[in-house]
């Protein structure tokens, strides 16, 4: 598909597409229409993910980071905040880290608050729309954890 001179994969449309979707769901039901990641910290313990589609999402990041020869930290701080973008707290990068680690047993706050880095990278980051056929993957990961959200008072 062309979209402004760009030729984009049909297959990362729909997963970009499913993102939003997704991601609206999540933030109007979670977080009153207005997502932080302050907001992420308040609900994310009413949210459950499945484990498997964690672990996924996580290993997809992880695989990205070794594309540019990255240790986590590094990763965290250059590729889920690129360029300018506005840093979070330091508490929230190492959520984020452990999350990519996979070493803690609920990782649930620091996976929503990398896909939180994801939408905010997509909507208000870099706009390389010519290496968003690099992310199909990614957004294939990231809309697995998404479909799998079941939470309370919906």
């Amino acid at each position: 598909m062309f979209i402004q001179g760009n030729r984009l994969d049909d297959k990362l449309v729909m997963e970009i597409g499913k993102f939003s979707i997704l991601w609206n769901c999540f933030e109007r039901f979670q977080c009153n229409n207005f997502c932080t990641a302050k907001k992420i910290k308040e609900v994310y313990s009413l949210v459950s993910i499945d484990k498997d589609k964690q672990i996924k999402l996580a290993k997809v990041l992880n695989q990205r980071r070794a594309w540019f020869g990255q240790v986590i930290p590094e990763y965290v701080e250059t590729g889920l905040y690129p360029g300018n973008a506005h840093q979070s707290q330091e508490e929230d990068r190492l959520l984020m880290e452990k999350f990519m680690e996979q070493k803690e047993d609920d990782l649930r706050c620091g996976c929503l608050l990398v896909i939180f880095r994801i939408r905010n990278n997509l909507m208000h980051g870099l706009k390389c729309v010519e290496q968003l056929n690099d992310q199909l993957e990614l957004f294939k990961a990231v809309n697995g954890v998404l479909e799998s959200l079941d939470w309370e008072n919906q």
